[in-house]
């Protein structure tokens, strides 16, 4: 588990900020990935929460390598059901990715992650849907970001996932429930469970996160 207080996260994003290489040598280099964002659009998130939820995606798409051959990125919404915006198949530029997530009209309804969990293990991480197949070793990845408690269980249905071999990162926004993270994400926690205190902060967080993505 990794709590990142407002100054703590301020200090690393100026100190990010200050060491950054060079536009061209920000992109994920790691080799491809299959990343499909798990975004909670519950009615408990604000419009000016969703938007930067927005902001979070585009900016760490905009430093993967995209494409058929390297990453493939896809994107579901959730709250009391789960909507596919985009899937690993459809789009292989980051500028068709991001017209497509500015594009996305929240659901407001209630915070059913357990549903929205089984969703990206049955569906979205199908070969159907774009997913490498599973002897290619291509690493699945669902980035789930909630700012709330789940209305349904996690535990069960992540380990299903989990053990399907997709590896879960747990991105938690202010009220979100601790235990419930802890419960959808890959081991080690602290590796992959995060707490950010703030909307504000989450475009920020982004930049750290895709290091820790990228394996950097």
């Amino acid at each position: 588990m990794k709590l990142l207080p407002l100054a703590a996260l301020l200090l690393l994003v100026l100190t990010a900020l200050e060491a950054r290489p060079k536009p061209a040598a920000l992109k994920c280099r790691t080799g491809p990935l299959d990343i499909v964002f798990v975004i909670d659009s519950s009615r408990s998130v604000r419009p000016f929460e969703f938007e930067t939820m927005r902001r979070f995606m585009i900016d760490i798409i905009g430093n993967l390598d995209v494409g058929p051959n390297a990453t493939r990125v896809g994107v579901i919404q959730y709250s009391s059901q789960v909507q596919n915006i985009f899937s690993l198949k459809t789009f292989f530029t980051r500028a068709e990715m991001e017209r497509a997530i500015n594009s996305i009209v929240p659901l407001a309804q209630g915070t059913m992650t357990g549903l929205a969990i089984q969703y990206a293990m049955n569906v979205a991480f199908t070969v159907q849907e774009g997913a490498r197949p599973p002897h290619k070793k291509i690493p699945r990845i669902a980035i789930i970001v909630t700012d709330g408690r789940p209305q349904d269980r996690v535990s069960e249905v992540a380990a299903h996932a989990r053990n399907a071999g997709i590896e879960i990162y747990a991105v938690g926004i202010q009220r979100a429930d601790m235990n419930s993270l802890r419960a959808m994400a890959s081991p080690p926690l602290e590796e992959h469970v995060f707490l950010v205190e703030s909307f504000e902060l989450i475009q920020q967080f982004g930049k750290q996160f895709q290091d820790k993505l990228c394996g950097g």
